[in-house]
This record gives C-alpha cells, structure tokens and sequence, in this order.
C-alpha cells in the first residue's frame, strides 16, 4: 500500500461506466485521505460502480468540467489535493512521484510533454494545439511549465484557499497553476505520460475549447 494520508484525490465524472471501475480497482493501491467523486447527473452505472469503493459521492450542483473539479477542491479535506480524469489516462504513480517532492517544491504539476515526450492520448490537432497554449501561457502569465492544459496538480489545500480561481472550464487548467505561482509558491512540474483513455471518448471540442481558454488566458493577463 502506497501512502499518500494525508492527500485528497478528486475525480470528475459524467457516464463513465466503462472506465471508473478500472481507475479506481488502480487506485485501491493507494491509502488516500479520501477520494471525492464530483458527479454530473451520470445517466449510466457510474455511481453504483463508484459506491463499491471507499469513495465520497458528490452531485455537482453547476454545469461542466472547471466547476466539477472547483466544487471537488473546496470539499476536499485532506492536508494537500490532487486531481485526474475518470477515463484510465492518468498514471498514479505520478502522485506519488509529486508527493516525494513537497520538501523542496510547493507545488507540482504533471506534464505528458517534459523531456519531448508524447502523449498516447493526443490526436495531431491537440498535441499542436496543446504546445501553442502552453507557449502563450508561459509568455504571458509568466509561467515555468511544459504542458499548461494537463490538469495534474498536486498542492497544499491551505495554499489553495488563498487563491480564487473564475475559470469554470478548461481555463481552470492554467488559472490554477497560474494563481499559485503569483503567490511566491515554488513550483516544478515533472512527466507523467498520459496513456491511452481505457474506455469513452474525449469530451473536449478543439476549436470551441480552444477558443474559450485563449479568452482565459487574456483575462488572466488583463488583471495581471
């Protein structure tokens, strides 16, 4: 059993039936604080899979990905949170790696791109767009990361409290990261290879959530 006490381990979910008994059977290696399951109205056995588990079960109350994962953060309990998606392409090990680092870091971030590696996950389209964003992130809000649209934090739930993220999309991605860092916070991210999703299909739209997070991105920068 891998340690990780004192950690909050949130996961969004909406019909995912197919994945979540695989993420969380993965999981069971590991002793969390507590994992939170944000809900949104699953149609399917998501729920029923989840509650075989030792799983705390959220409906979320607004609409979309960035306020399942907002409302999971504020619930959670645990002295430091973390996040992955519910479809199997998140490694867990990468929280542990994370967790290793909080001497020396106060915050880490996971990357599929460190080093010049790939995700297993991407299409053409997402890997270039994905590199664009995080070159236009790191020139504008100033920020040191490799892979700004991979949402795999690993933070303090205290530092967390002294930020106010507005994003409630795919813009909650760098408007976290972003917002810790303006706090003097030291930061690393390091590599977590995303693998291929076990089961589902992606719910993220190119153009219309690329466009949404570059309206993110100049937002933060303006009140910068």
């Amino acid at each position: 059993m891998i340690n990780l006490h004192d950690v909050s381990l949130v996961i969004a979910t909406y019909n995912e039936e197919e994945s979540i008994e695989f993420v969380l059977n993965e999981l069971s290696s590991y002793k969390f604080f507590e994992i939170l399951i944000v809900d949104n109205n699953s149609e399917d056995k998501t729920l029923d899979i989840a509650n075989k588990f030792d799983t705390k079960i959220l409906q979320q109350k607004g609409s979309g990905w960035g306020n399942a994962v907002l409302e999971g953060l504020n619930a959670a309990s645990g002295e430091y949170i973390t996040y992955m998606d519910a479809d199997g392409s998140y490694n867990p090990k990468t929280i542990f790696e994370m967790y290793q680092l909080l001497d020396d870091y106060d915050f880490i971030c996971g990357s599929r791109y460190k080093h010049g590696n790939k995700s297993d996950d991407d299409t053409f389209v997402r890997a270039i767009g994905n590199k664009i964003f995080t070159c236009i992130t790191n020139h504008f809000l100033n920020l040191r990361i490799s892979d700004s649209l991979f949402f795999y934090p690993l933070f303090k739930k205290s530092d967390y409290e002294n930020i106010n993220p507005k994003s409630r999309n795919f813009g909650l991605c760098i408007e976290v990261p972003y917002l810790l860092s303006k706090n003097n916070l030291r930061y690393i991210d390091i590599l977590s290879l995303e693998r291929k999703r076990y089961a589902g299909k992606s719910k993220v739209n190119a153009v219309k959530d690329g466009i949404t997070i570059f309206v993110e991105i100049l937002r933060m920068k303006l009140l910068n």
